[in-house]
C-alpha cells in the first residue's frame, strides 16, 4: 500500500455528516493494531530502503532518500521496546506530516487500511477500561471496538513519538 495521502480517503458517509467521522491509518506493530490520524500521515511507502546512521539509539533506524527529502526513520518496534522483527521482514514507512519540522517517518510492520470511525467511538486514553500493550503516554486517543477493529485501537500522538525517539537517539 504505497501512495500519497494528500487527497484523503473515500468514506461511505454522506457529505452532510462528514464532520461526525474521523479517519485513521490503521497499522500493525508487534502483532497489535494501532492508528494515526490520517491528516498526520503524508505518504505510505512499502519496504523502504533505510540507511543506518552511526551512533544513534535503537529507535532511529536510519534515514531514507525520497528525492527532495531525507527523512529520519524511527523504528516503531524499537521505540516502543517491542521484540525486534526478522532482518528480512518487509516493513512499511509512514511519512509523518509535522508541518515545517524535520521530515520523519515511522517504520511499522504493515498498513491494514484507512478507516473512518464515528466521533462517538473515539475517546481519550484515560477514559474506559482499555489496557494497551504499551504505555498510555504514547496515545492521543482510543477508538472503541467496531466492525473495523476487533478490539479497541490506540491512536498514537505523533509529537510524543517523535520527541521520545529524539530522547532515545
Amino acid at each position: 500500500m504505497s501512495g500519497d495521502l494528500s487527497g484523503g480517503a473515500v468514506t461511505p458517509e454522506t457529505e452532510e455528516n462528514r464532520r461526525d467521522w474521523v479517519e485513521f491509518v490503521r497499522f500493525g506493530l508487534g502483532g497489535d493494531d494501532y492508528g494515526l490520524e490520517l491528516g498526520r500521515v503524508e505518504q505510505i511507502l512499502d519496504d523502504p530502503s533505510v540507511t543506518p546512521v552511526p551512533q544513534t539509539g535503537p529507535a532511529v533506524a536510519g534515514v531514507t532518500n525520497l528525492g527532495s527529502e531525507i527523512p529520519v526513520v524511527v523504528d516503531g518496534r524499537a521505540l516502543l521496546e517491542l521484540p525486534t522483527r526478522a532482518p528480512d521482514a518487509e516493513t512499511t514507512l509512514l511519512l509523518l506530516d509535522r508541518g515545517d519540522a524535520r521530515p520523519t517517518g515511522l517504520l511499522v510492520d504493515e498498513v491494514a487500511g484507512i478507516d473512518a470511525h464515528h466521533v462517538d467511538s473515539v475517546e481519550t486514553p484515560e477514559d474506559g477500561d482499555w489496557e494497551p500493550s504499551v504505555r498510555r503516554r504514547w496515545f492521543r486517543a482510543v477508538v472503541a471496538e467496531s466492525d473495523r477493529t476487533d478490539e479497541p485501537m490506540g491512536v498514537f500522538d505523533v509529537d510524543v513519538l517523535v520527541s521520545k525517539a529524539r530522547a532515545q537517539a
